[in-house]
């Protein structure tokens, strides 16, 4: 086209289009805003009145009992009931958490019934009850003397629901008590945008309308044939201006061509055969191509180039890749047992990182794993390091989701319920000192510990690591997460809790799920600080505890909750201010959970007390004693498809309605959960325990490369003629009064030790023993001071 038409052409480009942007923005796309929000409050309104209708019909005949003004008993056995609907009869001095069957009075119907008393026409509720703790239609009918419960199972109302059909679009039916939030109780379908909504008469729910993609189009003017007569105007726009394209004029390629010829025949005449010189003529191409060097020995070294330039998916972490991989040189000995923990810039630094991301990443191909999910506690230097943990990741060709700064607990929770992967790592050093960092690992929904992790190592020294160019993409799984919790545990009240997370990785989370749980909550050291400023991040160790414990008792509240740096330890502190260690919160749950699942495995490790083998054989239950650590506890957990598992230091571990990792704040909403349902505080709780005395975990700072060795000395050397030895995990002493624990911290530079008894004599006994055979083996080892626990 000519030069002096280009800028008519753009402005008839730019007004056809700009014209026809206006028209769909603002004509039709109110005028299909409406029609679809009409059309979608009309199929509301019709599904609804189809639910309505049945709901009605329910209430009804409920309400035809009352009005026979006959006796629970007889109206039992002479009415004419609804599909699947039961009857049972209470008075008021029935009315109690445990009463009836079929189902079993919980706190919620027992609320019900209350509230149910001298209130004509009760709305029906849709609560969790049974054994199966389904969802349940509960309606209550008001007698002279008695109150009539009338249960029927949602599945009858489902039914009717299924029958709505899902094609129109996404339907829900949700449920929503004054003062509480809205709970979904069935969805089908898929929406797009729009909801409706219409409240359902005689009860507290709701019916719930978006509509489909193809309703939405159904119910729309198309805005493509907007552009199509836009473009057609456009053509017919650019033909008329031919007109004013002079007559006389060349195309450019023309000019070029014959310029290029003159110049030609001018530079080189005919050769005597007849033809011209054989030396091409470049000036009419473009610079780059005309001066481009041949092929041959050039196209590897371009090709190079560009792969090296293709980066445009990795994300920005402030260091220059090339001083990444400087080094194969990593230290061993922060490859634990469990996890990867050392000294933060110093064993653990930015290339280790980004090397651990390139093994982690091709470890995961080889596994069938194509996508990692990536988290990262609150530390200093975390988010450094866990910027270059990806960049090795998406080196490696795997691809990623960064799921920023979480507890390990919720890592956990994106693995179990991942639909692409069950792997990833979180980049935290748990409940050590600020200073330290490291990573936790999890490979096709298994903790990655012991000889796999030296295998990793092996990998990051000298391994072939795989090359690609993976992608990374940011997700935000909290809300999830809290409305899963929400979803699992019920409490009643609104219990007032303390909750310290030690400016640890769950401090803005934890206020956040109890107070969503109906808790009121007084948050001390809830600001994410990875200085750690108040107290280590470390709730098995009781002078870290003296905060929260002064609140508690300050305060009046119900509860203490102690999380560590990741959030999947706790320690719990009772209202007059007691340590409630993990091994008693595991009795506790193992009770509870027994009662509704006898014969089942739980395991624990050897330094929990005595007293929790004996109270699971008690309820029928299977002890397991295995080795500390959260990453052999998960294994052993898979191994033996326990339903519960526990650990002194705070890893508790729960199946039963869960996934089963260990998660500090669902360990202590359980315990509010039993609170709640035995309408008993923690301090009740405990007292029904066994009593028994014993120590804190005693730490015995040794040299790294020594505590293992030490370990093995007594082992060999140790003389305990009187007692067994189990060497599952360093040594066990057990006496028939008590038993003592040596073994070799996996996660810091110590011997750990425990000791209990039947009695404060056999206490002291059992520990002068034991430590006299260890001075033996290490005479220079000098035992920190320690009190008896409560």
């Amino acid at each position: 086209m000519h030069k002096g038409l280009l800028l008519p052409s753009l402005l008839i480009v730019v007004a056809w289009l700009g014209g026809a942007y206006l028209l769909a923005q603002y004509l039709v796309m109110p005028h299909n805003h409406s029609q679809i929000e009409l059309a979608a409050k009309q199929k509301t309104a019709e599904l609804a009145e189809i639910v309505q209708s049945y709901i009605t019909s329910y209430s009804k005949s409920l309400q035809a009992l009352e009005s026979r003004k006959l006796p629970a008993a007889i109206l039992i056995e002479s009415a004419k009931l609804p599909e699947q609907v039961s009857l049972q009869a209470f008075s008021s001095e029935q009315v109690r958490v445990g009463s009836g069957k079929n189902p079993p009075l919980n706190f919620a119907l027992v609320d019900l019934l209350k509230r149910g008393q001298g209130t004509p026409e009760q709305p029906m509720e849709v609560l969790r009850t049974g054994m199966e703790n389904s969802w349940q239609l509960h309606s209550v009918i008001n007698l002279e003397n008695e109150q009539l419960l009338a249960t029927q199972p949602f599945s009858v109302l489902e039914n009717i629901l299924k029958n709505l059909g899902s094609s129109n679009g996404q339907v829900q039916l949700m449920q929503k008590f004054p003062d509480a939030h809205r709970q979904t109780l069935w969805r089908a379908g898929k929406g797009k945008g729009y909801n409706t909504v219409e409240q359902l008469d005689d009860s507290y729910l709701s019916l719930h309308f978006s509509p489909s993609q193809a309703f939405v189009e159904q119910h729309s003017l198309p805005t493509s044939w907007i552009y199509i007569g836009a473009g057609a105007g456009i053509l017919a726009s650019l033909l008329a201006l031919l007109k004013f394209l002079p007559r006389d004029s060349r195309a450019p390629w023309e000019r070029s061509k014959e310029a290029s010829g003159d110049e030609l025949n001018k530079a080189h005449p005919q050769n005597s055969d007849g033809g011209t010189a054989q030396t091409p003529n470049t000036d009419f191409l473009p610079q780059s191509l005309a001066s481009a060097p041949s092929i041959s020995g050039s196209d590897s070294e371009s090709s190079e180039s560009e792969k090296e330039n293709s980066s445009e998916n990795l994300p920005e972490s402030g260091v220059d890749k090339s001083d990444l991989s400087l080094t194969n040189e990593y230290p061993q000995h922060v490859f634990r047992a469990y996890d990867i923990r050392g000294i933060a810039g110093q064993e653990i630094n930015e290339p280790f990182a980004y090397q651990l991301g390139r093994a982690l990443g091709t470890l995961a191909q080889h596994a069938g794993e194509h996508l990692l999910l990536v988290g990262r506690d609150g530390r200093n230097s975390s988010e450094a390091l866990s910027q270059c943990l990806i960049e090795g990741i998406l080196d490696s060709g795997c691809n990623s989701i960064n799921l920023g700064l979480i507890p390990s607990p919720l890592l956990y929770y994106a693995c179990a319920k991942g639909k692409n992967t069950s792997s990833g790592v979180i980049v935290t050093a748990s409940h050590n000192p600020a200073e330290y960092n490291g990573f936790k690992i999890v490979l096709k929904g298994r903790a990655l510990a012991e000889d796999k992790l030296q295998g990793l190592y092996q990998l990051m020294k000298k391994g072939s690591l795989k090359s690609g160019e993976g992608v990374n993409r940011e997700q935000e799984i909290t809300d999830k997460y809290v409305d899963e919790v929400f979803n699992n545990v019920a409490l009643a009240g609104q219990p007032h809790l303390v909750v310290d997370a030690g400016n640890g990785a769950t401090s803005n989370l934890a206020p956040r799920l109890f107070e969503q749980l109906g808790c009121a909550v007084t948050p001390i050291y809830c600001e994410v600080d990875g200085n750690f400023p108040n107290h280590a991040p470390d709730p098995s160790r009781p002078e870290n505890l003296e905060a929260l414990t002064e609140k508690v008792l300050a305060t009046g509240a119900d509860l203490g909750v102690a999380l560590d740096g990741d959030g999947d330890r706790v320690t719990l502190i009772s209202s007059s201010g007691r340590i409630a260690w993990a091994d008693q919160l595991v009795m506790l749950l193992a009770r509870d959970i027994l009662a509704r699942n006898p014969g089942e495995n739980i395991v624990f490790d050897v330094k929990s007390s005595r007293s929790l083998s004996q109270l699971i054989n008690q309820y029928g239950g299977r002890p397991i004693m295995w080795k500390t650590g959260h990453s052999p506890m998960k294994a052993k957990m898979l191994e033996t498809k326990a339903i519960l598992g526990g650990e002194l230091s705070g890893h508790i571990f729960i199946k039963d309605r869960w996934f089963g990792f260990d998660d500090g704040l669902y360990a202590a909403a359980r315990v509010l959960e039993i609170m709640a349902l035995r309408e008993q505080s923690l301090d009740e709780l405990l007292d029904t325990l066994p009593k028994m005395y014993s120590t804190p975990e005693i730490l015995l700072p040794v040299e790294e490369t020594e505590k293992f060795s030490l370990i093995e000395q007594l082992r060999e050397k140790g003389n305990f003629s009187n007692a067994d030895v189990n060497t599952i995990d360093g040594l066990r002493i057990e006496f028939s009064d008590g038993w003592g624990l040596i073994r070799a911290s996996n996660t810091t530079s110590a011997l750990t030790l425990r000791f209990e008894a039947e009695s404060e004599q056999a206490l002291e006994r059992i520990r002068t023993e034991v430590m006299g055979q260890l001075k033996k083996i290490a005479p220079a080892i000098v035992v920190p001071d320690w009190q008896l626990l409560d």
